[in-house]
């Protein structure tokens, strides 16, 4: 996921030298996440790349060194995404996505691979420019991991609130609200539970429950003469 990140970075980067150069919209930040009864807090790094007008390139990658998961200990995790948005019309457009995630907490490690597909909609509220993106979530690549671990096929939608809050020296603030709800396919025991083999113990069994996800971020550089406009 890395290094497809890098190579479309460096592809709309030559392509579209000029429009990015531009337009392009670098985020750090900072920011911590509560779902499923675990927490991790962390780092993100960002790129909005707009493009012939109506297209948008994002891409972010976020390290949480302090990673908790209920039962299994602590440890660290990583999170790549790479998608985009298509505006059909100056407020209204379509998103999607991909992500990788993957952990290593005491007792377990996992990688998990989700895709993201929605609505976005985009407006100055209150003046403060907004975005407010509506998604539907499923987690692909299931199974059985090579450490036998099996994947909690999630599938659910998840509400997304950005706002640039304001701008002085050189950059502006952004804070973004994530909140996720869906169902989980529970642990249960590997070997009898249908997983990886004859159902002879009960299946597993599903679990409900969701998350947020609140960061706050530099953007640089500050476009002055657009930075109250919507992105």
């Amino acid at each position: 996921m890395k290094r497809t990140i890098v190579a479309l970075v460096l592809l709309f980067a030559s392509l579209f030298a000029v429009p990015v150069k531009a337009q392009t919209r670098i985020l750090v930040g900072a920011g911590g996440t509560y779902a499923w009864d675990n927490h991790s807090a962390g780092a993100t790094f960002g790129l909005e790349i707009p493009f012939l007008k109506h297209y948008e390139l994002d891409l972010k990658d976020t390290l949480s060194p302090f990673e908790t998961k209920v039962a299994l200990g602590g440890g660290y995790a990583n999170l790549a995404a790479a998608g985009g948005h298509i505006w059909l019309t100056n407020h209204f457009g379509v998103n999607g996505s991909v992500e990788r995630t993957n952990y290593a907490v005491t007792a377990v490690s996992k990688v998990g691979d989700y895709a993201f597909g929605g609505i976005t909609y985009r407006t100055v509220a209150l003046g403060s420019p907004s975005r407010f993106s509506f998604d539907y979530i499923r987690q692909f690549n299931n199974g059985v991991t090579p450490n036998g671990v099996e994947t909690s096929h999630l599938q659910g939608f998840s509400f997304t609130i950005e706002n640039r809050l304001g701008c002085t020296g050189p950059f502006c603030i952004r804070l973004e609200n994530k909140n996720t709800f869906g169902q989980v396919w529970t642990q249960g025991n590997q070997n009898c539970d249908g997983s990886i083999g004859p159902d002879t113990c009960g299946p597993r069994g599903r679990a409900f429950g969701g998350g947020f996800t609140g960061t706050i971020y530099l953007e640089f550089p500050r476009h002055r003469e657009t930075e109250n406009s919507q992105f």
